[in-house]
């Protein structure tokens, strides 16, 4: 074998080996050094990307978040919260929810403990990966990763909140659960 096919077949075999990092996350692809650009497993096809808005009004008026109030969730204006809550999750996909009575003091204390989670070695983090979408907890970096032929550029943790499944939460960092 001459000396060029031997580095092109290194290469390909270095190739496959990021590809399997893939599955490790984003933050472990960039502690790895891996991330020089953004990998082509991440990129969807131009045909797939959000279209551009530049001609409609939409891109004019000024998008503003979906305001959600608690209040009137568990109040007498309570179907017509749901029917903006509803509203935001299918227009927008997303909302601000205000009067929740939960303290700025614990809203900070979870964004850092989640925070620490994500600092964890790969190791830790590693234990909560799976396929099962409705298992009670879940990282990954994309929806479905055995399937999806573009990962999203982000990790993930997802909990399910109910009580009988706090147990399954992580036990590190100490102060998770």
């Amino acid at each position: 074998m001459s000396p060029a096919m031997a580095m092109n077949d290194e290469r390909i075999d270095d190739s496959h080996a990021i590809e399997n990092e893939y599955h490790k996350g984003v933050k472990h692809l960039y502690e790895k050094g891996f991330l020089h650009k953004v990998p082509k497993k991440y990129i969807f096809p131009p045909t797939e990307r959000p279209t551009s808005i530049d001609d409609s009004n939409v891109a004019k008026e000024k998008l503003q978040l979906p305001i959600i109030d608690f209040a009137d969730l568990i109040g007498p204006n309570r179907p017509q919260a749901l029917q903006s809550l509803a509203n935001a999750c299918e227009k927008y996909g997303f909302f601000q929810l205000v009067n929740h009575n939960i303290s700025n003091d614990i809203t900070r204390c979870m964004v850092d403990v989640v925070g620490r989670f994500f600092d964890l070695p790969l190791e830790e983090r590693a234990k909560y990966m799976t396929t099962d979408m409705r298992a009670p907890v879940r990282y990954g970096t994309s929806f479905s990763q055995t399937k999806d032929s573009v990962f999203c550029w982000r990790d993930f943790l997802k909990l399910i909140c109910q009580p009988d499944y706090i147990p399954h939460w992580p036990a590190s960092p100490l102060d998770f659960q």
